[in-house]
């Protein structure tokens, strides 16, 4: 585990920032969805979902088969870092076989990266009836038991009323995702959200202390969010309104596009810069003193939206927030929508980069963060090395390959190479350090010796095929490796093996 503080960051040099990048590997959260089966009808876009979503992506959405919907009612006592809530899920059986029970995370629960929180669930109601439950793994895990099998293709509603308690300036030792500071209220995992059913059944892995902990299907939400009215909120997916609804309280609504999970950051003082390129409002929000952060922030996030849409496939949703919070060893966390940059870092181009680049390679298209960590955060690492090519000097950008460069080599020389595709179990008992240097540094070597083979042209084919086929799904390994010998026209197994599946 990296050190909790950072010390002397030199913001305005970009290559030691990289650098920084890479020794907080294992706090660069990332959250990834399962890929439903498509069984039963395409959906439309439930009412003013819309609006959180460019128009040309709503022939993609509209692709999509009967996802899980949220209706969230939140009540935010921010004086004592408290808030309660009522979830109503509608959930149509996509998978192609009846399920007996519906598993929820309660990640707060979890402690680790959550802190000395707490996510309490009081009340569960299966199309208006109460439901039996059954808490587990250290209460992270609640499944929910059905009166009857839910058959293939079969919708319910479930009702979940919950209250949560956020610990106060990283009780714990939780990473700032889900606590109060500074008069900030940072809310990641603040409501039960459904486990991931895959191949491998239910998905109930235990919270990590590396890499991801939080693997979910994609969804809509609609919340809508009481507080006291001198707070400022941001969030995932777009403001439908605000207004006064009691004394001294404003009601939000937010409505999200497809997502992988809901995120809100309140705060008393924040202040923000917006501006719109190619259909998307970028907001900049801040705190007092770093509005020339913020002005850094969104300069970079002009460049990166214009440089990813370019080179992967355009960002589908009408908003994207990165936001100034107090964190405690964590530096950058990435949600959909909406990116976590601790105030100590706010404004760095590699942390701001690199969180956008997980935009395309973890939400839009989604991998399972457990087994397959290399698959959003190698491609995530070289996407981020791109932005520096097309926007920062050469000498830049090759001091950053001659770093990469040096440290794999020397890792080799010290008998620490690893193959790059083992899970994120083997890395966690090996620590982060290693993480870094396998999954990150030699990762995205691998993608930069993928490029020279094949050239330019066929790997960003490659790419931009790959965002189009698995948007809104989970991909597998083969999914992207594919893409590339259908782009190039070459059989490409001996680099494959090289890079990913030997030790040097």
């Amino acid at each position: 585990m990296a050190k909790k503080y950072v010390e002397n960051i030199n913001i305005n040099t970009r290559l030691p920032g990289f650098i920084l990048l890479l020794f907080f590997i294992s706090f660069i959260f990332s959250i990834t969805a399962a890929c439903q089966p498509f069984i039963g009808k395409n959906s439309k876009i439930p009412e003013n979902q819309s609006i959180a979503l460019l128009s040309d992506a709503w022939e993609d959405v509209e692709k999509l088969p009967e996802i899980p919907q949220y209706d969230i009612q939140l009540e935010v006592d921010f004086k004592n870092a408290a808030f309660k809530g009522t979830a109503q899920i509608d959930y149509t059986n996509l998978e192609e076989v009846g399920l007996d029970s519906l598993y929820y995370r309660l990640f707060p629960n979890s402690g680790k990266s959550y802190g000395s929180g707490s996510l309490e669930v009081y009340s569960v109601e299966v199309n208006g009836q109460e439901v039996q439950t059954v808490l587990s793994l250290d209460d992270s895990v609640l499944e929910v038991k059905l009166s009857g099998t839910l058959i293939a293709g079969e919708d319910i509603q479930i009702t979940i009323s919950f209250n949560g308690k956020v610990p106060r300036d990283f009780a714990g030792d939780g990473y700032g995702i889900y606590n109060m500071s500074n008069n900030v209220l940072t809310l990641a995992g603040w409501f039960p959200i459904l486990a991931v059913y895959d191949d491998e059944g239910w998905n109930l892995d235990p919270a990590r202390s590396i890499g991801d902990s939080v693997y979910s299907d994609i969804a809509y939400y609609s919340v809508e969010l009481t507080a006291p009215d001198n707070l400022k909120a941001a969030a995932t997916g777009s403001l439908v309104d605000s207004r006064a609804c009691g004394d001294s309280q404003i009601c939000h609504s937010f409505v999200s596009g497809p997502v992988r999970d809901f995120v809100l950051v309140l705060a008393r003082d924040f202040e923000v810069i917006s501006k719109k390129l190619q259909g998307t409002k970028i907001n900049a929000y801040y705190l007092p003193d770093h509005r020339d952060a913020a002005q850094n922030t969104m300069n970079i996030a002009i460049n990166a939206l214009k440089t990813f849409n370019n080179k992967f496939g355009p960002y589908p949703y009408t908003e994207l927030d990165i936001v100034d919070v107090p964190m405690n060893g964590s530096i950058g966390v990435e949600f959909p929508g909406i990116i976590l940059n601790s105030s100590i870092i706010y404004g760095d181009t590699v942390f701001t980069a690199h969180e956008i680049a997980h935009q395309w390679w973890y939400n839009v298209v989604g991998n399972d963060v457990i087994d397959d960590p290399w698959l959003d955060e190698a491609l995530t690492t070289y996407s981020s090395i791109i932005y520096f090519e097309y926007n920062s000097t050469g000498e830049e950008y090759q001091g950053i390959f001659n770093y990469f460069k040096r440290e794999h080599q020397n890792n080799i020389k010290a008998g620490g190479d690893d193959l790059v595709t083992y899970g994120l179990d083997h890395f966690e008992e090996l620590g982060a350090k290693h993480y870094s240097l396998i999954v990150y540094i030699k990762g995205a070597l691998f993608f930069h010796s993928l490029r020279e083979k094949i050239g330019d042209d066929a790997f960003f084919e490659a790419l931009q095929d790959y965002y189009q086929l698995k948007k809104y799904q989970i991909a597998s390994p083969e999914d992207l490796l594919d893409a590339f010998e259908r782009s190039s026209g070459e059989q490409l197994d001996d680099l494959y093996q090289e890079w990913l599946y030997e030790k040097q």
